[in-house]
């Protein structure tokens, strides 16, 4: 709703003026003494103020503060009663970028780019118990919400036992009122963010924190977005992530290679990455984050399925998985292909100039590649769009050796990938998938 300010511009004060004019003036005469008669005639005074007012509109549009955070473009006033700071100016000077910070658990808020931080932050906090904001639509036309995760740390998820490893079991975050599958998640998730899809008629979407326990340190600082309908930067359907530059970097939730205590990527995972497609590119590449050809510093590491030969490949750290071994937990790159500018997606198909070229869906195992029982990381390639990776893990680590305890060498760390969209030419497919 646009908001209206009254900005004097002037005022201007209309004097009056006399105009005197005579009339009938008579000619001298020598004989007589010099007469003169006549009769004149006042103009009329008249005093005119006139008030000119201009009324200066603005929509409360997205600021960026005089700090570099987000808020949202307000009157003085109009901030401190929604309980803000401003910080900077906007609307031309006419207005005040404002942030709003909520460290209450229990509040509500409709205002766009609000930031919901832990009581007491930027201390950490202990206290038991659930935590929650209540977000409300800030206009009909909202469609989504976006969470930034600025930081994010609660308890890790389990890493004692087959069953249970990955679970949320100490804290847990989660939202309520989307359409989307946004999966619980827990660990160290900074940097991070995720979409919430509206469900048609719902206004309220909660955001939990459920923690147990006095000994965790937990902190947290989300800033809360409201996306309209149909714009650039809205996400498609269904993608709890959505990346918009042709370069970036994709990280599974609470990914984080440590040994000592070993970390998990998390279990009940099921959703959607999904970058745009920029103009002029028709294809992508994935490679590990760590350059190095072994997994010393993995970049990739899922169990996959649940059988001897895949466990006993995932526990020796020796292998790539692909497809029907990855029956359990995998992540999903539609057609990867280990070739670069290949337009073939069968292993029927033979290219002109080249090999057969074929393609899998699913990877798994320790090592990122394309093809099955490659012993070092290589990058992959999809020309399918749009370019959505899919991620899946169940409800436990079967890629676990036999034992209960987690070893090293058979942690699933999860993901983490650097992506490159790849330039059109005429030896690339420009078909949609």
């Amino acid at each position: 709703m646009d908001r209206s300010i009254i900005v004097m511009f002037s005022i201007m004060l209309l004097g009056c003026c006399c105009v005197q004019v005579a009339f009938g003036q008579q000619p001298k005469s020598i004989h007589n003494k010099n007469h003169m008669s006549g009769n004149s005639t006042d103009a009329d005074r008249s005093s005119k103020f006139i008030s000119l007012f201009s009324i200066v509109r603005f929509p409360n549009s997205p600021c960026t503060t005089s700090t570099g955070l987000n808020g949202t473009c307000f009157t003085s006033s109009e901030c401190s009663s929604n309980g803000g700071t401003a910080s900077g100016s906007c609307a031309s000077g006419f207005g005040v970028c404002c942030v709003v910070t909520i460290q209450t658990c229990g509040s509500t808020t409709s205002l766009n780019s609000t930031y919901w931080q832990n009581p007491g932050y930027t201390n950490s906090y202990t206290t038991a118990g659930q935590c929650s904001l209540y977000v409300t639509k800030s206009s009909s036309d909202v469609c989504q919400l976006r969470l930034d995760f600025i930081g994010f740390t609660l308890a890790n998820p389990d890493s004692n036992a087959k069953v249970s490893a990955g679970q949320c079991l100490v804290d847990v975050f989660t939202v309520t009122g989307q359409s989307n599958s946004v999966p619980a998640i827990c660990g160290s998730n900074a940097n991070q963010h995720i979409y919430m899809d509206m469900t048609p008629g719902t206004q309220t979407f909660s955001l939990n924190m459920i923690l147990t326990g006095t000994t965790t340190s937990r902190l947290w600082n989300i800033r809360i977005s409201q996306i309209p309908c149909g714009t650039s930067y809205t996400a498609p359907d269904n993608c709890l992530q959505y990346f918009t530059e042709p370069t970036g970097t994709l990280t599974s939730f609470n990914y984080q290679y440590a040994t000592t205590p070993v970390i998990q990527h998390l279990a009940y995972q099921d959703y959607n990455i999904c970058i745009r497609t920029n103009q002029g590119f028709c294809g992508i590449s994935y490679a590990p984050c760590s350059t190095t050809t072994t997994n010393s510093e993995p970049s990739f590491a899922i169990s996959g399925t649940d059988t001897a030969v895949a466990a006993a490949a995932f526990a020796a750290g020796t292998t790539s998985l692909v497809d029907a071994e990855c029956g359990n937990d995998w992540l999903q790159i539609p057609c990867a292909t280990d070739q670069i500018n290949s337009v073939y997606t069968s292993a029927s198909v033979a290219a002109p100039t080249g090999p057969t070229v074929g393609c899998v869906n699913k990877l798994c195992g320790v090592f990122f590649s394309a093809i099955t029982a490659a012993a070092a990381n290589a990058p992959v390639y999809s020309y399918t769009k749009p370019f959505n990776l899919y991620f899946h893990t169940d409800a436990s680590e079967y890629g676990m050796a036999s034992a209960d305890a987690i070893s090293t060498s058979t942690e699933s760390f999860g993901f983490c990938l650097t992506y490159t969209q790849q330039a059109c030419s005429s030896t690339l497919s420009k078909t949609s998938g």
